[in-house]
């Protein structure tokens, strides 16, 4: 019984050892300003996510690294925090570029986890860990009355919530989802009118500070006419008629009148006499 005792004595103080000598500490996994920018007059506020449900404090260094303010949240629900929100203007006095870092009771701050801001005078925002940029968009064709349809994206999938927009004189019923970046236009019927029918405007998408745009133009055509089937030729009924005979002219002082006057011509074909005196006389 000794022997076991001793033998449970030691394995507790081992595990004590090995806790003390490896601390475990919820840490802060991600955090940011609670919205795109403050400006001088407001009061700013840091929201994040953690392991566990620990007190949460975010300190801020100054361009020069020279700490300026801690802000905390002594009583964070599960999983997340809020900090209580403080002015800008108490924090932020020179133009720059300041380190936020969040971490919690039982991390130090080095182990914390930190985001850039600057700071312009007037606001301050969180500097982007991303480039935000259009993916190209070719111009279109379309004819009127048919659905031009397609969905711009940007070159970064892993970015979240950025929003599109349309700028710079797009055409009347034009839209794009603002989440999706789904564009869709019915051309009218006088739509194919315009000089040149051609549509430029701005795909534009935001998210935070940053902008980006791409200028797009769209060909309006009007539908080719239809040809109308050529109308039949009217046609006319020609009536064949039968030239009447000439008269012959015969010399009047041989024509017996009582005559027929095919007998005449009976007599040349037939009369050898009659017909040589015919054409020796006539």
């Amino acid at each position: 019984m000794n022997f076991v005792s001793t033998k449970l004595g030691i394995f507790a103080v081992f595990s004590l050892s090995l806790l003390m000598l490896t601390p475990a500490y919820a840490s802060v996994t991600s955090f940011s300003l609670d919205k795109n920018f403050y400006t001088i007059n407001e009061n700013i506020k840091f929201v994040g996510e953690q392991e566990g449900q620990e007190m949460v404090h975010v300190m801020i260094f100054n361009p020069n690294g020279k700490f300026e303010e801690v802000l905390s949240d002594p009583t964070p629900q599960q999983g997340v925090f809020e900090t209580f929100p403080k002015s800008v203007d108490s924090i932020f006095g020179i133009k720059g570029i300041y380190t936020a870092t969040a971490f919690t009771d039982s991390e130090y701050v080095e182990n914390g986890t930190s985001i850039k801001l600057e700071f312009d005078g007037d606001r301050v925002f969180q500097i982007p860990d991303f480039v935000l940029e259009l993916k190209p968009i070719s111009d279109k064709e379309v004819d009127e009355l048919k659905t031009v349809s397609f969905t711009v994206e940007i070159t970064d999938s892993s970015v979240e919530n950025e929003v599109y927009s349309l700028e710079k004189n797009p055409p009347s019923g034009a839209t794009i989802d603002s989440s999706t970046g789904k564009f869709t236009w019915t051309p009218s019927g006088s739509h194919g009118n315009n000089p040149g029918a051609e549509y430029t405007f701005d795909i534009v998408v935001t998210k935070g500070s940053q902008t980006d745009r791409d200028t797009i133009t769209i060909t309006v055509n009007e539908p080719d006419a239809v040809n109308p089937e050529p109308e039949p030729e009217e046609k006319t009924e020609t009536k064949q008629t039968t030239p009447e005979p000439e008269e012959l002219e015969i010399p009047a002082p041989f024509v017996d009148e009582t005559k027929d006057p095919q007998s005449y011509v009976d007599r040349y074909n037939d009369e050898a006499g009659y017909k040589k005196w015919f054409d020796d006389n006539l």
